[in-house]
């Protein structure tokens, strides 16, 4: 029922908008896991994040309004909107932790001590 209000027209601002939402959520939870020392979602250490969460935040918005010609022709309205920023957010905290669970893995891996590892005893 509710879906049936939905009218996203051609597509591709729809597409454009989910990328800006996608991007500058994904920006905006690495300054937040930065700033409060989130272990769990953090991708980069404190300068380099501050750095790159500036960038996917002002980057995704001069990226669509340059990028998308039709912006100021009325397309998509507040259904619209909001439901494409629910769906990037949903998308966004998913993709948000298994990279920092994988950023983790690299960083653990890169500070343990070479040549600690304990090799294995050859069998008699």
């Amino acid at each position: 029922m509710f879906l049936n209000l939905l009218h996203f027209g051609s597509g591709s601002q729809a597409v454009d908008y989910f990328l800006l939402c996608f991007t500058a959520i994904l920006g905006t939870i690495q300054g937040v896991a930065v700033r409060y020392h989130r272990d769990d979602l953090r991708w980069f250490g404190e300068r380099f994040g501050y750095a790159f969460s500036a960038l996917a935040i002002i980057g995704s918005f001069v990226w669509f309004f340059l990028t998308d010609p039709d912006i100021f022709i009325p397309g998509l309205a507040g259904g619209e909107l909001f439901t494409l920023f629910v769906a990037a957010f949903v998308v966004a905290v998913p993709v948000t932790r298994l990279v920092a669970f994988f950023a983790a893995r690299v960083r653990a891996a890169a500070l343990a001590p070479k040549g600690t590892a304990r090799e294995k005893e050859p069998l008699l």
